[in-house]
């Protein structure tokens, strides 16, 4: 098991752009890690887009891929119904030109066939429709979808996996008449195709799996020669479903759990999800901070749960209950959250060299800031098991740094586990407003960490 010692610190303020915020995707492709950032407004030139390449040997960040400019119209200014009423536009009137893609919420490696080398497939944050693009050689990606799949108030395709030589899209958020909602949709939709770039996109899914509440597909991935897919549903909870994708699309799927796993809506959605000795481990979590304010769910900190071959499951940190399965107490002895009430989300989660590691939303810094503490602390916490029971922190501060809210991307590889942040300075700019304290003078922007057993420390940041 990796200690804390053992991340170095390989990328920060951004990557050479301090309002690249999130580290929201990453994949591993010719033997270098590609990650895909975003920005959480897309206000102007500086929030375009970007997908950076690095190489661990020579220790250097390369852009690969930047968003291009389009001349901003009406849905360049938008309502978040997640930021409430105060504060609640995205957008600024005095940019002529804004991004195409603000956003990379997905990256995939996808194989048409057996015979093939697998390509780079990733999909876009765009409120004026998100697309797919796909590279061969990780030098160019180029477009690879109509914008939505033909639907332009499609936000994002949240989850991109590869099945038996298919591909899946999940359409998570919508922007249509001036408004926001970067979670949900009006019902669950799934698309697959063999051929993605000719356009032939067929529904994998009955609309919401025949389920109106089901808003959105949120996780998917491949265990035990089936595909999982974790929804969100912010009125009953999600449900996860598997598929062996046999036959024709629509498929024929299973249900594995529902009703938040018998915890309702405060298990809102499927955050992440990993196979891990022999089981499917999978994270909730809350949008905001801890409290759906848009759909009026929580405040409530997240649950892993633990999913047999067999569909048998476990809970292994949450909040114990009587559900139609009998008494489910957390094997963990750890409640929500790691025994957090500020970890609203179990963002992400990867096994890596015999253990399983996850990665939380941690709300701690925005609300000290929120209630004009003293002093503001809090940060992600990085948590690991050899066992799945057994679990230890390895950091709990977010690396030392409390505006890293949290671990957004967890990406295994051979040299070594990559760990991608949202990172939010701003939390300090209205900390010191509300309290009349100095801020500290920093850049901001995400920052990328690489945990080695060949690390010893902290090792100089790349821009």
């Amino acid at each position: 098991m990796l200690d804390r010692r053992q991340f170095t610190l390989i990328g920060n303020e951004g990557i050479g752009n301090p309002r690249s915020q999130v580290a929201q995707s990453m994949a591993y492709f010719q033997g270098r890690l590609y990650l895909g950032v975003t920005h959480p407004k897309g206000e102007g030139p500086m929030d375009a887009a970007r997908v950076l390449r690095f190489d661990s040997k020579r220790m250097r960040w390369d852009t690969v891929y930047q968003s291009p400019l389009i001349e901003a119209d009406e849905n360049a200014i938008v309502h978040d119904i997640y930021r409430g009423e105060s504060g609640a536009k995205l957008g600024r009137q005095r940019h002529q030109m804004v991004p195409r893609h603000r956003g990379f919420r997905c990256m995939t490696l996808f194989h048409p066939n057996a015979a093939t080398a697998p390509w780079l497939f990733a999909s876009t944050l765009s409120h004026w429709g998100s697309q797919l693009v796909r590279s061969q050689d990780g030098e160019s990606l180029e477009e690879a979808s109509e914008p939505g799949l033909g639907n332009r108030d499609v936000l994002s395709f949240r989850t991109i996996q590869g099945f038996r030589n298919m591909l899946f899209v999940s359409p998570v958020g919508t922007v249509k008449a001036g408004v926001m909602d970067r979670m949900f949709g009006d019902v669950a939709r799934l698309y697959v195709s063999e051929d993605p770039v000719s356009g032939a996109w067929q529904e994998a899914i009955p609309p919401g799996f025949d389920d109106p509440t089901n808003r959105s597909v949120f996780c998917m991935t491949v265990f035990n020669g089936f595909l999982y897919a974790g929804t969100g549903n912010p009125d009953c909870g999600f449900d996860l479903w598997k598929t062996d994708a046999d036959g024709t699309a629509p498929f024929t799927w299973k249900r594995v759990l529902t009703r938040g796993a018998w915890r309702y809506n405060l298990n809102e959605f499927v955050g992440s999800m990993a196979e891990f000795d022999g089981n499917l481990y999978v994270g909730t979590g809350i949008p905001g901070l801890g409290y759906d304010k848009a759909y009026d769910v929580g405040p409530a900190a997240a649950e892993i749960i633990r999913v047999a071959p067999d569909d048998s499951w476990e809970l292994v940190t949450g909040t114990p209950r009587f559900t139609p399965a009998g008494l489910k107490a957390p094997t963990s002895h750890l409640g929500p959250g790691f025994g957090d009430p500020e970890n609203s989300a179990m963002w992400s989660m990867a096994a890596w060299d015999g253990v399983l590691y996850v990665g939380t939303h941690n709300c701690s810094s925005f609300h000290t800031a929120l209630r004009g503490e003293p002093s503001i602390y809090g940060g992600f916490q990085l948590w690991a098991t050899r066992d799945g029971d057994h679990w230890q922190a390895l950091t709990m501060d977010g690396f030392g740094d409390p505006f890293a809210t949290g671990v957004r991307t967890l990406m295994p590889t051979p040299e070594g586990l990559y760990v991608g942040t949202s990172t939010h300075r701003e939390v300090e700019k209205f900390w010191s407003r509300r309290t009349g304290m100095p801020s500290t003078p920093g850049a901001g922007g995400l920052s990328v960490w690489l945990g080695s057993k060949a690390a010893s420390g902290r090792g100089a940041s790349a821009r």
